[in-house]
C-alpha cells in the first residue's frame, strides 16, 4: 500500500485552540500531556526546549508537533526567562494579536516577542488506532509560507477568529490538511522520525498493531499477535521488525508507557493500579521502566502533569 492510501486513512481530533503571547524574554511551559501538542508560530522568534534535548530555533510560519508525554517549553529568547506567557481562548487572543500587530505596523515596533497558536491533537488511522503514539521525537516544519499548510492555516485562523455553525468540522478539516502536508513533506525528505508511516504500508500487520494501540495494557504476546494476522511467530516477528525497525514487544513497551502516562495524568488510580492497567506485573518494574523512559518517577510525572 502506498503513502497516498495511508494518508487518506488518517483521522484527527483536536482540543480547543488558544493564543499564547510571550514577551521578548517570556516562556510558555507545557506540562507533560497525555496527547500530542501542536504549535503554530504566528509571529516572532524563539526556541523549542524539550527535556534532555538541545534547544531548537523556531520562527514565524513554523508548525511544531510534540509527541505525548514530552515536557517542553517555548521561549521568546534562548536564555534567562523572566516572564510567563499570557494565554487566551483563540478567538479573543487572535483579536488581541491582530490589534497589536496593527499597532506595531504603525509605530515600527517590529512585533518583539513570540505569538503562538496552541492545541492538543490526536492523530489516528482508520483500522489501526491512534498512530500518533508511534511518534517519538518533535517535528518542526519550517517555512510554511506559500504552501498548502500556509493557506490552510490562514483559513483556520480566520475560522478561530470568527467561529460559526460548523466551525469544529471546518477546523478539523483544515488541521488535517496541515498535518497531511507536514507528513508528506517529511516523508519526501526521508525524515527518520516518521519511519512508522512507511511501515503502515504493510496493511497485513494492521490487526496486530491495532490490538496493541487499542489495548496496550492487555497481555499481548508475539504468538497471540501473530495469530491475529495468520502468520507463524517467526514470520510475524521478522515482518514486523522489517516494517517498523523494532520488534513487536519493543513497540508494545513504548505504547504501555504512553498509556501509563495518560492514566497518571487523567485518573486518580494509584501507581500500583496504573502499573497493572499498563500491563506490568509489579510496581517496582513499572517504576523503573517509567523512570528510564520519561526521566521522572510516575509520582513526579503525575504531579507535573496536573500542575
Amino acid at each position: 500500500m502506498d503513502h497516498d492510501t495511508i494518508l487518506d486513512a488518517l483521522e484527527v481530533e483536536t482540543s480547543p485552540f488558544s493564543l499564547c503571547e510571550l514577551t521578548p524574554r517570556g516562556r510558555l511551559a507545557m506540562p507533560r500531556s497525555q496527547i500530542a501538542s501542536l504549535h503554530y508560530i504566528l509571529a516572532g522568534r524563539g526556541s523549542l526546549h524539550v527535556a534532555g534535548r538541545p534547544a531548537q530555533p523556531i520562527a514565524a510560519g513554523d508548525l511544531v508537533l510534540v509527541p505525548a508525554a514530552l515536557r517542553h517549553a517555548l521561549g521568546a529568547e534562548d536564555g534567562a526567562f523572566v516572564t510567563l506567557a499570557q494565554c487566551r481562548p483563540a478567538a479573543l487572543g487572535l483579536r488581541h494579536h491582530r490589534a497589536a500587530a496593527d499597532d506595531d505596523a504603525g509605530d515600527g515596533a517590529g512585533g518583539a516577542g513570540l505569538s503562538v497558536l496552541c492545541a492538543h491533537a490526536r492523530l489516528g488511522l482508520r483500522g489501526a488506532g491512534p498512530v500518533i503514539d508511534l511518534l517519538r521525537a518533535p517535528i518542526i516544519e519550517t517555512g510554511t509560507g506559500g504552501g498548502v499548510s500556509a493557506r490552510a492555516l490562514d483559513l483556520l485562523i480566520a475560522e478561530l477568529s470568527n467561529p460559526g455553525p460548523g466551525s469544529r468540522a471546518m477546523i478539523r478539516t483544515l488541521l488535517m490538511e496541515c498535518l497531511i502536508d507536514l507528513l508528506r513533506r517529511r516523508i519526501g525528505s526521508g525524515d527518520p522520525t516518521l519511519a512508522w508511516i512507511g511501515a503502515l504500508g504493510d496493511r497485513r500487520l494492521w490487526p496486530a498493531l491495532a490490538a496493541m494501540l487499542d489495548a496496550p495494557g492487555a497481555g499481548h504476546s508475539v504468538e497471540d499477535l501473530a495469530a491475529r494476522v495468520a502468520m507463524s511467530r517467526s514470520r510475524f516477528a521478522e515482518r514486523f521488525r522489517n516494517a517498523f525497525g523494532a520488534g513487536p514487544m519493543e513497540i508494545l513497551r513504548g505504547l504501555r508507557l504512553q498509556h501509563a502516562a495518560r492514566l497518571l495524568a487523567e485518573s486518580d488510580a494509584g501507581v500500583a493500579r496504573v502499573a497493572e492497567l499498563a500491563g506490568y506485573a509489579s510496581r517496582s518494574h513499572f517504576t523503573q521502566a517509567f523512570t528510564e523512559g520519561f526521566g521522572v518517577t510516575p509520582a513526579r510525572f503525575r504531579h507535573e502533569a496536573r500542575r
